[in-house]
């Protein structure tokens, strides 16, 4: 990449073999930079197709939304000056001058002393500018309407372009769609729209001791947890993921395996191998093959991580453990995601108090799971090689580097999970 959005590694291929810590806004910065350099081309999909998807362009109104001005309420189309006075024991009476009928634009237009029956979401008559509700009238013999209340202009009424006016941008290129914002493309007479292809992402686990999580494990073997949650991760947050299996710890393997991956997707995550051992090679592959950004996190858990490219492929090495392999995954993997999509990153946090003490001194950043109830939080204090605790928890909570810890009844801002 040419001028400013050079990439910089943090530590170089053939560095040392220990880990050279890199802080977690740096390594997010290393990352972003290569993913907004290739960022996901557009597709254009049907609405029902659109759920979830990240727009590509902004939504214009092409025309005023409604397009005529139309009653809210079931009742009748006035004058609104025809009424001023009127009560029960002195309503006004008008004429029934017609009905309106959905779907139909009024053949009539309202003289002085008439009125309409409209239904609800039904056009208004020229020459009227409120609605009296069906309760505040009663219909009398020979089409005459006795109005027993008073009704100011633009009563019970929803003005043309009320919703939204010719020209106005109603969604904002970036905007994950909801079911909500579906129901707004179909208003304006949106059939399809452009969004951001699906980033693919391939997931790799490493290990000798992994098997697949319907075996039963044999003396020292584990089941492989993060194949398929962290596939699932990133399926969630709007990735085109695929488990592209298990590796043993053998170089040679790996290294076929990952340049066979790297071919086919954005964004690698290998989850495993990346430690300072003699058979975690994880790093070593990424660096013979391409170039490594950094190699250590300063964030616990997770300071094994690393990042490197592989081509256009980026590369992201998470620990084995499978709660410090989610951890990094929402720290890095999720917003390399969303960067791909062009989609700005959204987290959403609570304020609540801790109803227990957090002891840390670990001279990294720490992120504690938490439980919430009734706004307090409960830290859910576990060993890294351990998974239960995730799925009872809400969110994250962060305690900084140069903390020690965080005390009962303090308040903190706690990251929801997605």
């Amino acid at each position: 990449m040419q001028g400013d959005r050079r990439i910089r590694p943090h530590f170089k291929s053939g560095g040392s073999a220990v880990l050279n810590v890199c802080t977690l806004e740096n390594a997010r910065n290393l990352i972003e930079i290569f993913c907004r350099a290739r960022e996901n081309e557009s597709e254009r999909v049907p609405l029902e197709r659109a759920l979830k998807r990240v727009l590509r362009q902004d939504i214009v109104c092409l025309e005023d939304v409604p397009c005529f001005t139309r009653s809210s309420v079931d009742g009748y189309a006035v004058a609104a000056e025809d009424t001023f006075g009127a009560s029960a024991s002195m309503p006004a009476l008008l004429r029934l001058a017609g009905e309106v009928r959905m779907g139909q634009s009024p053949a009539f237009t309202l003289q002085s002393g008439e009125c309409a029956a409209v239904p609800t979401g039904g056009q208004l008559p020229e020459g009227a500018d409120a609605m009296v509700m069906l309760e505040e009238a009663e219909a009398f013999a020979g089409g005459v309407i006795a109005v027993e209340a008073s009704v100011a202009p633009g009563k019970h009424l929803i003005f043309a372009g009320d919703d939204a006016k010719k020209g106005q941008i109603v969604l904002n290129r970036g905007t994950v769609l909801t079911t909500r914002g579906i129901g707004a493309l179909a208003a304006l007479g949106y059939a399809g729209v452009e969004v951001a292809k699906r980033p693919r992402v391939c997931v790799l686990s490493t290990g000798d001791e992994l098997v697949d999580p319907a075996r039963t494990p044999v003396g020292a073997e584990v089941r492989d947890v993060n194949g398929v949650m962290l596939t699932a991760a990133a399926t969630q947050a709007g990735a085109e993921a695929a488990f592209c299996g298990r590796v043993p710890d053998d170089a040679d393997m790996l290294n076929q395996k990952v340049s066979a991956c790297c071919g086919e997707c954005d964004i690698l995550l290998i989850s495993g191998g990346s430690s300072v051992g003699v058979k975690d090679a994880a790093a070593n592959c990424v660096s013979s093959l391409g170039e490594l950004l950094f190699h250590g996190l300063a964030v616990k858990p997770g300071k094994p991580a690393f990042a490197g490219t592989i081509g256009k492929t980026l590369v992201l090495g998470l620990p084995g453990h499978p709660t410090a392999a989610y951890f990094v995954f929402e720290l890095l993997a999720r917003p390399a995601i969303y960067a791909l999509l062009g989609q700005t990153a959204r987290e959403f946090t609570v304020l609540a108090k801790l109803n227990a003490a957090v002891p840390s001194n670990t001279g990294r950043e720490e992120y504690v799971a938490v439980r919430l109830e009734e706004g307090t939080a409960e830290p859910l204090m576990s060993k890294s090689g351990l998974i239960s605790v995730l799925s009872r928890a809400d969110g994250y909570i962060r305690i900084p580097r140069d903390a020690e810890g965080l005390a009962k009844g303090a308040s903190v801002e706690v990251h929801l999970f997605c």
